[in-house]
């Protein structure tokens, strides 16, 4: 795992635990708490990677940069079909 993904993976895990905590702190009871969070959680996830996008962009930059050059010699090392 790269940086990135770690970094998208926790601020993820904060920004759920707090959807969930503000989800039962409304003054409603619902019948079913699951039809009310799944759809929370994905709206979160969401936001969490188009903010993670905003606040990282810089290093996003560079990682899908180095992974391009990377994938474009290896592409260039193949001579034909069946070599």
């Amino acid at each position: 795992m790269n940086p990135s993904s770690i970094r998208r993976f926790i601020f993820t895990l904060i920004t759920g635990y707090l959807a969930i905590f503000g989800v039962q702190q409304l003054p409603y009871e619902f019948e079913n708490q699951w039809l009310v969070l799944i759809p929370v959680l994905i709206v979160v996830y969401i936001i969490t990677v188009w903010l993670d996008g905003i606040f990282f962009k810089d290093s996003a930059v560079k990682e899908t940069t180095k992974a391009g050059a990377k994938k474009a010699q290896k592409q260039s090392s193949n001579k034909g079909f069946g070599q």
